[in-house]
Protein backbone atom coordinates (compact mmCIF):
# COMPACT_ATOMS: atom_id res chain seq x y z
CA UNK A 1 0.00 0.00 0.00
CA UNK A 2 2.83 2.65 0.67
CA UNK A 3 4.48 1.66 -2.39
CA UNK A 4 1.15 2.27 -4.50
CA UNK A 5 1.24 5.89 -2.21
CA UNK A 6 5.15 6.61 -3.54
CA UNK A 7 4.11 6.10 -6.69
CA UNK A 8 1.22 7.89 -6.91
CA UNK A 9 3.15 11.07 -5.36
CA UNK A 10 6.07 10.19 -8.04
CA UNK A 11 3.29 10.70 -11.00
CA UNK A 12 1.62 13.87 -9.46
CA UNK A 13 4.98 15.36 -9.27
CA UNK A 14 5.38 15.11 -12.77
CA UNK A 15 2.31 16.38 -13.31
CA UNK A 16 3.64 19.54 -11.35
CA UNK A 17 6.02 19.55 -13.74
CA UNK A 18 4.59 19.62 -16.55
CA UNK A 19 2.02 22.70 -14.89
CA UNK A 20 4.78 24.65 -14.09
CA UNK A 21 6.55 24.15 -17.64
CA UNK A 22 3.24 25.92 -19.14
CA UNK A 23 4.32 28.94 -17.39
CA UNK A 24 7.78 29.25 -18.66
CA UNK A 25 6.74 32.38 -21.15
CA UNK A 26 4.82 33.85 -18.07
CA UNK A 27 7.17 33.73 -15.35
CA UNK A 28 10.65 32.21 -17.08
CA UNK A 29 13.59 30.51 -15.34
CA UNK A 30 11.61 29.98 -11.70
CA UNK A 31 8.82 27.91 -13.64
CA UNK A 32 11.89 25.75 -15.38
CA UNK A 33 13.81 25.45 -11.86
CA UNK A 34 9.97 24.64 -10.24
CA UNK A 35 9.68 21.70 -13.45
CA UNK A 36 13.66 20.46 -13.14
CA UNK A 37 12.73 19.85 -9.48
CA UNK A 38 9.21 18.02 -9.57
CA UNK A 39 11.26 15.96 -11.96
CA UNK A 40 13.78 15.08 -9.64
CA UNK A 41 11.40 14.27 -7.09
CA UNK A 42 9.25 12.04 -9.07
CA UNK A 43 12.27 10.31 -9.66
CA UNK A 44 13.33 9.74 -5.64
CA UNK A 45 9.72 8.90 -5.64
CA UNK A 46 9.17 6.40 -8.04
CA UNK A 47 12.71 4.94 -7.68
CA UNK A 48 11.76 4.23 -3.77
CA UNK A 49 8.43 2.64 -5.35
CA UNK A 50 9.25 -0.06 -7.49
CA UNK A 51 11.88 -1.48 -4.98
CA UNK A 52 9.77 -4.03 -3.37
CA UNK A 53 9.21 -5.06 -7.84
CA UNK A 54 13.25 -4.75 -7.92
CA UNK A 55 14.36 -6.24 -4.56
CA UNK A 56 17.76 -5.73 -3.00
CA UNK A 57 20.52 -5.69 -5.34
CA UNK A 58 23.19 -4.27 -8.11
CA UNK A 59 20.08 -3.20 -10.05
CA UNK A 60 17.93 -0.94 -6.79
CA UNK A 61 21.11 0.45 -5.79
CA UNK A 62 22.13 1.65 -8.98
CA UNK A 63 18.32 3.59 -8.98
CA UNK A 64 18.46 4.42 -5.64
CA UNK A 65 22.19 6.40 -5.33
CA UNK A 66 20.94 9.25 -7.85
CA UNK A 67 17.72 10.14 -4.94
CA UNK A 68 20.65 11.10 -2.69
CA UNK A 69 22.63 13.65 -5.67
CA UNK A 70 18.89 14.98 -6.31
CA UNK A 71 17.96 15.92 -2.87
CA UNK A 72 21.88 17.21 -2.87
CA UNK A 73 21.71 19.25 -5.22
CA UNK A 74 18.16 20.13 -6.46
CA UNK A 75 16.64 21.09 -2.80
CA UNK A 76 18.16 24.09 -1.90
CA UNK A 77 17.17 25.78 -5.31
CA UNK A 78 14.00 25.55 -4.36
CA UNK A 79 15.09 29.07 -2.58
CA UNK A 80 16.27 30.48 -5.52
CA UNK A 81 12.76 29.49 -7.43
CA UNK A 82 10.90 30.88 -4.84
CA UNK A 83 12.70 34.09 -4.34
CA UNK A 84 12.37 35.18 -7.52
CA UNK A 85 8.38 34.55 -7.89
CA UNK A 86 8.22 36.62 -4.25
CA UNK A 87 10.11 39.18 -6.12
CA UNK A 88 7.46 39.27 -8.84
CA UNK A 89 4.76 38.67 -6.11
CA UNK A 90 5.98 42.27 -5.14
CA UNK A 91 8.29 41.33 -1.88
CA UNK A 92 10.56 44.43 -2.51
CA UNK A 93 13.77 42.86 -0.53
CA UNK A 94 13.48 39.62 -2.29
CA UNK A 95 13.67 41.95 -5.36
CA UNK A 96 16.77 43.48 -4.49
CA UNK A 97 20.31 42.80 -5.42
CA UNK A 98 21.89 42.21 -1.99
CA UNK A 99 19.00 39.61 -1.27
CA UNK A 100 19.50 37.90 -4.82
CA UNK A 101 23.22 37.56 -3.84
CA UNK A 102 22.87 36.17 -0.04
CA UNK A 103 20.15 33.94 -1.39
CA UNK A 104 22.78 32.83 -3.69
CA UNK A 105 25.41 32.62 -1.48
CA UNK A 106 23.10 30.39 0.98
CA UNK A 107 22.04 27.94 -1.83
CA UNK A 108 25.50 27.17 -2.73
CA UNK A 109 26.75 26.57 0.93
CA UNK A 110 24.03 24.16 1.31
CA UNK A 111 24.15 22.26 -1.96
CA UNK A 112 28.37 21.81 -0.75
CA UNK A 113 26.60 20.44 2.82
CA UNK A 114 24.39 18.56 1.22
CA UNK A 115 27.08 16.61 -1.16
CA UNK A 116 29.63 16.31 1.84
CA UNK A 117 26.36 14.67 4.34
CA UNK A 118 24.45 12.77 1.55
CA UNK A 119 27.02 11.70 -1.37
CA UNK A 120 30.68 12.25 -0.28
CA UNK A 121 29.26 10.06 2.81
CA UNK A 122 27.17 7.91 0.87
CA UNK A 123 26.40 4.08 2.40
CA UNK A 124 23.49 2.20 0.89
CA UNK A 125 22.06 0.06 3.70
CA UNK A 126 18.90 -1.91 2.96
CA UNK A 127 15.50 -1.22 4.47
CA UNK A 128 12.28 -2.41 4.74
CA UNK A 129 9.25 -0.44 6.06
CA UNK A 130 5.82 -1.93 5.56
CA UNK A 131 5.74 -2.92 1.81
CA UNK A 132 8.73 -1.12 0.81
CA UNK A 133 12.23 -1.94 -0.32
CA UNK A 134 14.42 1.06 -0.48
CA UNK A 135 17.92 1.87 0.16
CA UNK A 136 18.80 4.19 2.67
CA UNK A 137 21.99 6.96 3.68
CA UNK A 138 23.51 4.78 6.50
CA UNK A 139 27.01 6.90 6.47
CA UNK A 140 24.27 10.41 7.12
CA UNK A 141 24.82 11.83 10.53
CA UNK A 142 22.53 14.40 12.30
CA UNK A 143 19.63 16.32 11.41
CA UNK A 144 19.16 16.98 7.20
CA UNK A 145 20.44 20.80 8.10
CA UNK A 146 19.97 21.68 3.85
CA UNK A 147 16.43 21.06 3.99
CA UNK A 148 15.31 21.93 7.66
CA UNK A 149 17.10 25.55 6.05
CA UNK A 150 15.43 25.94 2.93
CA UNK A 151 11.76 24.86 4.86
CA UNK A 152 12.65 27.71 6.95
CA UNK A 153 13.80 30.23 4.60
CA UNK A 154 10.34 29.27 2.45
CA UNK A 155 8.34 30.15 4.91
CA UNK A 156 9.56 33.57 5.63
CA UNK A 157 9.48 34.05 1.71
CA UNK A 158 5.87 32.34 2.17
CA UNK A 159 4.38 35.04 5.10
CA UNK A 160 6.57 37.57 3.12
CA UNK A 161 4.21 36.51 -0.30
CA UNK A 162 0.88 36.67 1.81
CA UNK A 163 1.38 39.82 3.52
CA UNK A 164 2.13 41.42 0.35
CA UNK A 165 0.21 39.43 -2.42
CA UNK A 166 -2.59 38.01 -0.50
CA UNK A 167 -1.74 34.53 -1.67
CA UNK A 168 -1.30 31.73 1.26
CA UNK A 169 -0.24 28.72 -0.91
CA UNK A 170 4.01 29.01 -0.21
CA UNK A 171 2.92 30.37 3.75
CA UNK A 172 1.37 26.86 4.29
CA UNK A 173 2.69 24.53 2.09
CA UNK A 174 6.48 25.33 4.03
CA UNK A 175 4.19 25.14 7.12
CA UNK A 176 2.70 21.73 6.00
CA UNK A 177 6.03 20.38 4.87
CA UNK A 178 7.98 21.04 8.48
CA UNK A 179 5.37 19.67 10.04
CA UNK A 180 5.40 16.29 7.82
CA UNK A 181 9.25 16.26 8.04
CA UNK A 182 8.87 15.75 11.45
CA UNK A 183 6.39 13.00 11.46
CA UNK A 184 8.40 11.43 8.56
CA UNK A 185 10.75 10.16 10.83
CA UNK A 186 8.76 7.35 11.79
CA UNK A 187 6.46 6.99 8.82
CA UNK A 188 8.34 7.64 5.48
CA UNK A 189 5.32 8.31 3.10
CA UNK A 190 4.29 10.90 5.22
CA UNK A 191 6.97 13.02 4.55
CA UNK A 192 6.80 12.07 0.74
CA UNK A 193 3.16 13.95 1.09
CA UNK A 194 4.61 16.92 2.76
CA UNK A 195 6.90 17.19 -0.90
CA UNK A 196 3.95 16.72 -2.68
CA UNK A 197 1.88 19.65 -0.68
CA UNK A 198 5.21 21.93 -0.48
CA UNK A 199 5.24 21.29 -4.37
CA UNK A 200 1.08 21.99 -5.39
CA UNK A 201 1.64 25.23 -3.20
CA UNK A 202 5.06 26.03 -5.26
CA UNK A 203 3.23 25.90 -8.51
CA UNK A 204 -0.45 27.90 -7.13
CA UNK A 205 2.19 30.47 -6.09
CA UNK A 206 4.01 30.29 -9.37
CA UNK A 207 0.30 30.57 -11.29
CA UNK A 208 -0.26 33.39 -9.22
CA UNK A 209 3.12 34.92 -10.08
CA UNK A 210 2.08 34.19 -13.55
CA UNK A 211 -0.87 36.85 -13.75
CA UNK A 212 1.18 39.80 -12.57
CA UNK A 213 3.54 42.41 -14.26
CA UNK A 214 7.26 41.86 -12.93
CA UNK A 215 8.67 44.91 -11.10
CA UNK A 216 11.76 46.43 -11.51
CA UNK A 217 14.53 44.99 -9.81
CA UNK A 218 15.92 47.37 -7.06
CA UNK A 219 19.42 48.19 -5.64
CA UNK A 220 19.26 48.75 -1.61
CA UNK A 221 23.33 48.58 -1.33
CA UNK A 222 23.88 51.75 0.94
CA UNK A 223 25.01 54.34 -1.29
CA UNK A 224 28.31 56.14 -0.66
Amino acid sequence: MVSLVMAGVGLSMLVLGGLALRRREAVGGAALLVALICLGLAYDNLAVAVGRILGFGGTLEAVSAPRFWIHALLTPLLIIACGMLAARLGVGWAASRPAAVAGGVLVVALIALGVVEDVAKLELAPTEYADLVRYTNEGSEGPPIPSIVTILVLFALGVAVWRTAGSPWLCLGSLTMFVAAAAGSSHVWVANLGELALQVSIVATLAAAARTRPPAVRDVSPRS
